[in-house]
């Protein structure tokens, strides 16, 4: 399977489990993105041609790491801000 395809796949895999509320298995996601978009840079530079696939799989895979990095992130700020407001 080309890579270009597979980092589509994983930036679609990464959207989805952004959505399970269990941020565990949304850093697990992150880092499926992460690989997604990684896979498909390499993927634009082997072949030009490939463009239109590799950076459908790299903005999927970029909005996948941010959706799955969002609640892990306002968790932690929300539990700072809470931590100041009880003293």
């Amino acid at each position: 399977m080309p890579k270009d395809y597979i980092s589509i796949a994983l930036g679609v895999l990464s959207m989805l489990i952004s959505f399970v509320p269990v941020i565990p298995l949304q850093l697990v996601g992150a880092v499926a993105g992460v690989g997604g978009f990684l896979l498909g840079r390499r993927a634009r530079r082997e072949d030009y041609r490939r463009d239109f696939t590799c950076m459908i799989g790299m903005i999927s895979s970029g909005v996948g790491v941010f959706l799955c990095l969002l609640a892990p992130v306002l968790a932690i700020v929300s539990n700072v801000i809470l931590l100041f407001m009880s003293k």
